[in-house]
This record gives C-alpha cells, structure tokens and sequence, in this order.
C-alpha cells in the first residue's frame, strides 16, 4: 500500500521539479497538445559533466501516456479546458 505521506513528498517534489525547470512540464503539455500518442518515438540524451554522452529512444505505449498524465495532474499542470490550445511551443534549451 502506498503511503500517503510518500504522495505528498512526491508532489512537492515535482512542484521544486518544476521550478527549478520550467519549461519541461509545458514541453510535455505542448507534445501532448500536438498529438503525442501511442507509436511516438522520444529521443534521450543525457551528457555528463565530464563530457560523457548516452543516448537511447523509446516508442510509447498507453501505459506510458497514462504514467505522462498522472504525473501532469500530480505537478498541478493536468489538462484544463481551453488553456493554452493555441500557445506556440516551446523550444528546448541549448546549454
């Protein structure tokens, strides 16, 4: 059984997650906007401080999508109605 204590540590931790970046909940928001689904292709990279470089991609499954959403309406970004359909996307960040 999950502890409700543990949900709350978790929302206030997707809460400093998104202050602490915050472009990367409505870049979720503006893929999903622009018809992410099932079959979509996501493309990682992750570089090391010393330079060191991996790379993978996964294909989404429903589950995926679902684990996508649940963790929006935990952040307090779900879906609301008619906010931001017409917002430009945005960019990712070049460090």
């Amino acid at each position: 059984m999950i502890n409700p204590m543990d949900l709350f540590k978790v929302k206030g931790l997707l809460g400093e997650f998104g202050t602490n970046h915050p472009k990367f909940f409505p870049f979720l928001q503006a893929v999903a906007q622009a018809g992410a689904k099932e079959g979509t292709i996501v493309e990682m990279t992750v570089t090391t401080p010393e330079g060191t470089k991996m790379e993978t991609n996964l294909r989404l499954s429903e589950s995926d999508l679902e684990l996508i959403r649940l963790i929006r309406e935990m952040a307090g970004q779900g879906d609301k109605k008619g906010d931001d359909k017409n917002a430009e996307a945005p960019q990712a960040e070049e460090n």
